[in-house]
C-alpha cells in the first residue's frame, strides 16, 4: 500500500497550490495524482475474478462500514436523473462528469482511510504545508501592493485563496492538538498563524465568518485551559502582526463597510434573480449545470422587481451560494440529499471515535465550508470535496465500530 499513500499524499499537498501546476483547461498535477492513485487501488485488488462488482470487490466484512455512502450514491443518481429534464442536456452532462470524479475521489479515499488510518495525520500534515507556501505567498503579494485583496499564483480569485488557506488553518489546529512531537507542534502553531493572518488578508468576508463560528462554536469549548490560552496567545501574535502591516486598518475597514453599499458585491441582487429561477421548477430543478445557462438580464426583467440592481445581472454568472444553486439545479428533491448527507457527517459520534481530535477538527473544517457555501459556489472545489472525504472515512470507521459492537453482542 505504500505507493498509493504516495500518491495520496502527493495530490493532499498539491491542492493548495493547484493553480501553480496546471496548464489551463489541459492538466492539473492534482488530476493527475488522483487519476493515479484510483489506478493503483485498481491494482491492489487482490481477487480479479470479481473485480468487475465494485461492491463485491470492498469484501462483506466492510459494506456495514459503507451505509454512510448510501447519501452520497443517491445524490449522484438523482443528479444522473435531472439530465432527462434538463434545460441544457450539454451543461448537465459536462457538470455531471465533474460531479462523478469528485464522488468518486472522495468515496476511494474515504475507504482508503478506513482500511489505512495512519495515512490521515500524513495527508493532514501535506495539505498544511501546501497551504502554508501559498499563504505565505499571499502575505508577500499583499505587501507588495497594500489595500489589494491578496491572492496568489494560480488561485481563480481572493474568495478561492481564502478557502484554500481557512482548510490549512484548521487542519494546524488539529494537528496541534494530536501530535506529541514538540517541533510539530511549534509548525502546527506557525502554520494556523501563517495562514489565519493570509485568511484576513484576502479580504473574503464569508470565510473571516466562518472561520470565527466553526472555532468559537466548535473547537474553543472543547479545549482544556492550557490549550484555551496557547491558541488564543496564537491569535494575539497574529493580531499584533496584522497591525504591523502597512494600511490594514483602511483595507479592513474598507471591506467591513463595502458589505453593506454594494450586497455583498452584488449577491443580494443575484440570490433573488436565482430564487426566481428556482421557482419556476422548485420540486425538480431544471437539471444540474443549468444555473449559468438560465441566469441573466431575461430573468431579471421577468422578476418585475424593481429593488435588483442589474449592473450585477450578466449571462452565466454563477450562484454564489451553492445551496441556491442546488435547489435551482436538482430541485427541494436534490439539496435534500446533500443536506442529509452533511447531517450525518457533522452528527459523526466523537465518543466512538478513532481520531476525536481530528473529527472534531474536520467537522469545523466541513462546517465553515457549509458557512462560505451560502456566500460562494464552492460545489466544484477540490478542498470541499477533500474534507467531505476525511471526514466520510473517519465516520465510516466510527459506524464499523458501532457496528461490530453491535453484532458482538450475544
Amino acid at each position: 500500500m505504500a505507493f498509493p499513500q504516495i500518491l495520496l499524499y502527493l495530490y493532499t499537498f498539491s491542492l493548495p497550490l493547484e493553480g501553480v501546476f496546471a496548464i489551463e483547461g489541459v492538466f492539473t498535477l492534482s488530476k493527475a495524482l488522483l487519476g493515479l492513485f484510483l489506478l493503483s487501488l485498481v491494482f491492489q485488488i487482490r481477487r480479479p475474478k470479481i473485480a468487475w462488482f465494485p461492491a463485491l470487490v470492498l469484501t462483506w466484512r466492510y459494506i456495514p462500514r459503507l451505509r454512510i455512502s448510501i447519501l452520497a450514491v443517491v445524490l449522484l443518481f438523482w443528479a444522473c436523473l435531472s439530465y432527462f429534464w434538463s434545460v441544457d442536456p450539454s451543461a448537465t452532462w459536462d457538470k455531471l462528469q465533474a460531479l462523478a470524479q469528485q464522488l468518486v475521489g472522495a468515496l476511494a479515499i474515504a475507504f482508503f482511510i478506513m482500511v489505512r488510518p495512519n495515512t490521515l495525520q500524513p495527508m493532514l500534515f501535506f495539505y498544511s504545508l501546501g497551504a502554508s507556501i501559498a499563504a505565505l505567498q499571499g502575505i508577500f503579494n499583499y505587501l507588495r501592493n497594500p489595500l489589494s485583496r491578496t491572492t496568489f499564483t494560480g488561485a481563480a480569485d481572493a474568495a478561492d485563496f481564502a478557502a484554500v488557506v481557512l482548510l490549512g488553518s484548521l487542519i494546524a489546529v488539529g494537528l496541534w492538538l494530536t501530535t506529541r512531537s514538540p517541533w510539530m507542534r511549534w509548525y502546527s502553531m506557525f502554520c494556523f498563524a501563517l495562514c489565519t493572518l493570509a485568511v484576513v488578508l484576502s479580504g473574503t468576508r464569508s470565510a473571516w465568518v466562518a472561520i470565527v463560528i466553526t472555532l468559537a462554536l466548535v473547537v474553543l469549548p472543547r479545549l482544556g485551559w492550557r490549550q484555551f490560552l496557547s491558541l488564543g496567545l496564537t491569535f494575539g501574535l497574529v493580531g499584533l502582526a496584522l497591525f504591523q502591516l502597512p494600511a490594514v486598518n483602511q483595507f479592513l475597514s474598507s471591506r467591513i463597510t463595502s458589505a453593506a453599499e454594494d450586497g455583498g458585491a452584488g449577491r443580494t441582487a443575484i440570490w433573488t434573480v436565482g430564487w426566481h429561477i428556482a421557482q419556476q421548477n422548485l420540486i425538480f430543478g431544471h437539471g444540474l449545470g443549468t444555473f449559468t445557462t438560465l441566469f441573466g438580464q431575461g430573468i431579471a426583467a421577468e422578476s418585475d422587481l424593481e429593488s435588483i440592481d442589474t449592473y450585477y445581472i450578466t449571462d452565466g454568472r454563477g450562484a454564489h451560494n451553492i445551496y441556491l444553486e442546488l435547489v435551482s439545479e436538482v430541485g427541494l428533491v436534490g439539496l435534500g440529499i446533500f443536506l442529509a448527507w452533511m447531517w450525518v457527517l457533522l452528527q459523526v459520534s466523537l465518543r466512538q471515535a478513532v481520531h476525536p481530535d481530528l473529527i472534531l477538527i474536520l467537522k469545523a473544517c466541513l462546517l465553515a465550508y457549509l458557512i462560505q457555501g451560502a456566500f460562494l459556489g464552492i460545489l466544484e472545489r477540490k478542498y470541499l470535496w477533500l474534507t467531505i472525504a476525511l471526514l466520510h472515512g473517519l465516520a465510516m470507521m466510527v459506524r464499523g465500530n458501532s457496528y461490530a459492537r453491535i453484532v458482538s453482542k450475544p
